[in-house]
């Protein structure tokens, strides 16, 4: 029995007693079995997850029994990476299928959006998978973190929304909900706990004949300060933590990250990175990087960090006990990912988008992705194949039945007839990734970061098979340079093919409400570039 955790009282208290209102519908649902049509469709995007934090994928601090659980019983992919290293964008790709330089995010989206229309998502031209879903007879909600735009109310084709009006969390235990059109904050719980929670009574009072498509977006682990910061006695999974002896990390924090510091640490400096506000975001990341010199190598940092992962598993387990009483399990496709990775002070590293030029180490692309269909998929398989965030869209439809849908310009590939049994044939090993003036690719045998030239940074290639944990650049040593230019054409081929102008930063285009590059663009491209503010039209099958 998974347990649900009372802050309040400081004991745990059983999900399911919360629910046995529903008893008796649920009950009657449980007779109506319909295994003829589509799969229901779950699935749990966290925040700034790492794969190596997980035990699942080897990590040996942390303690992630339901994580674990889940990979044992479907797939685990060993080989999962974002397209960015960054929220917003990242989730702008599971969602479309498109790369940064095709939808047009390239950071993060700042909180305060009062400038913008209430229409305004990041998304709204594209085809998504809510969307999509929802003209095919799904029933789509959204519970948790959004951060693609507007928030009042549900967008690109979500019905139900349960949503958190921030994409930046500073405060676990004060969340701001808003709850189909009803607003009220959440006090002394944690939001993962909540989110756990709101899911679960989605999937309890769940009485249609429909498939739904129900999408959680957990804001932990989080891994950032100020939340992870130090202890975090409100966690209840803090105290298996606080006196475990932690393997300290071998790097000094990178001087990189240490030019940030440019005055006197000031604790009322706003985290909004503003690329209106250049200086302003100074201060910002300086308050901010003076954060990530104390947590480094900080034992209740890395307690508070291994704790916020276990909630997060915690919430897991709460949502797949409530699949697992309402009778779902058999006829719901489950997919746990990260949004995109992060570094907590690996290569000296912490938080990501921060220094010149952006680095792409596996902490910061590699994201755990299990995928679970109780009797149709099998268990405890862990395939090797590279895959990106852009072929979840096809994938997911194609396994629903729709793989006649087009995804228009979509670099995504489908791996359904994987999940299938079936032959997967002509896959290349191989994704791509960006971030402004960095564009990558990862191999199983090399990492490769091709810089903007103009913006005068090296490039950067990885032997991985003789360096795994990537910390020599072999970029321009002897026997190498076949490989880098046989990697950087394939850069260069997959971003001309794909890039859209509008949205191309190496080619005079413009992001989407925010670079954190505000002084080099207009260097290179002119005074009067700027970021794209401009309401699109809203996409249509018809």
């Amino acid at each position: 029995m998974v347990e649900m955790l009372d802050f309040k009282r400081s004991a745990y208290v059983s999900v399911s007693l919360d629910h046995q209102r529903n008893k008796g519908r649920r009950s009657a649902r449980m007779e109506k079995k319909a295994p003829d049509r589509q799969p229901n469709l779950l699935i749990i995007i966290v925040d700034n997850q790492w794969a190596g934090t997980l035990g699942c994928y080897g990590n040996a601090e942390h303690r992630t029994p339901h994580l674990d659980k889940l990979a044992r019983q479907g797939m685990r992919f060993s080989n999962g990476y974002c397209t960015n290293g960054l929220c917003s964008p990242t989730r702008a790709s599971v969602l479309t299928g498109l790369m940064p330089s095709q939808h047009g995010v390239h950071e993060p989206f700042n909180d305060n959006l009062s400038y913008l229309p209430e229409e305004w998502t990041a998304v709204r031209e594209f085809r998504t998978l809510p969307l999509t879903l929802r003209n095919r007879g799904y029933n789509t909600a959204l519970v948790g973190k959004w951060h693609l735009g507007q928030c009042a109310k549900p967008a690109v084709g979500f019905e139900h929304w349960v949503a958190f009006p921030r994409g930046h969390t500073t405060d676990f235990y004060n969340t701001r909900v808003l709850d189909n059109g009803k607003e009220y904050e959440v006090k002394d719980r944690h939001a993962v706990e909540f989110w756990a929670e709101k899911a679960s009574e989605y999937l309890d009072d769940y009485d249609d004949e429909k498939p739904f498509f129900l999408y959680v977006g957990f804001n932990g682990p989080y891994t950032m300060s100020p939340t992870a910061f130090g202890p975090d006695h409100q966690n209840p999974f803090y105290k298996d933590y606080e006196d475990f002896d932690f393997k300290p990390l071998q790097e000094h924090i990178h001087e990189k990250l240490l030019a940030f510091i440019t005055k006197p640490y000031d604790p009322n400096a706003s985290p909004e990175l503003d690329s209106a506000d250049p200086l302003g975001m100074l201060e910002a990341l300086n308050a901010e990087v003076f954060d990530y010199v104390r947590m480094h190598n900080d034992p209740s940092s890395r307690a508070n960090i291994a704790a916020q992962n276990a909630m997060v598993d915690h919430g897991v387990g709460v949502i797949m006990e409530a699949l697992e009483r309402n009778k779902l399990e058999e006829n719901t496709l489950v997919l746990y990912l990260s949004d995109h990775g992060l570094p907590y002070g690996q290569h000296g590293w912490w938080t990501a988008g921060l220094g010149f030029p952006q680095v792409m180490y596996d902490q910061n692309v590699n994201i755990p992705l299990i995928m679970r269909h109780t009797g149709a998929i099998d268990a405890n398989r862990v395939p090797d194949l590279m895959v990106s965030e852009v072929d979840i869209f096809p994938t997911i439809l194609d396994y629903l039945g729709f793989g006649d849908v087009e995804i228009a310009d979509s670099p995504g590939r489908s791996f359904a007839p994987l999940l299938r049994g079936e032959p997967l044939a002509g896959w290349e090993q191989e994704v791509y990734f960006e971030h402004e003036e960095t564009r990558g690719i990862r191999t199983p045998q090399y990492s490769y970061w091709k810089r903007l030239e103009a913006m005068e940074a090296e490039n950067e290639l990885y032997d991985l098979v003789n360096d795994p944990d990537m910390y020599e650049n072999v970029y321009g040593k002897p026997g190498y340079k076949k490989i880098a230019a046989e990697l950087d054409k394939k850069v260069v081929s997959f971003f001309e093919k794909y890039s859209n102008p509008r949205y191309d930063l190496w080619k005079g285009g413009r992001p989407k409400l925010i670079t954190y590059r505000p002084f080099k663009w207009p260097q290179l491209w002119g005074k009067d570039w700027a970021v794209d503010t401009e309401l699109n039209p809203e996409f249509s099958e018809e």
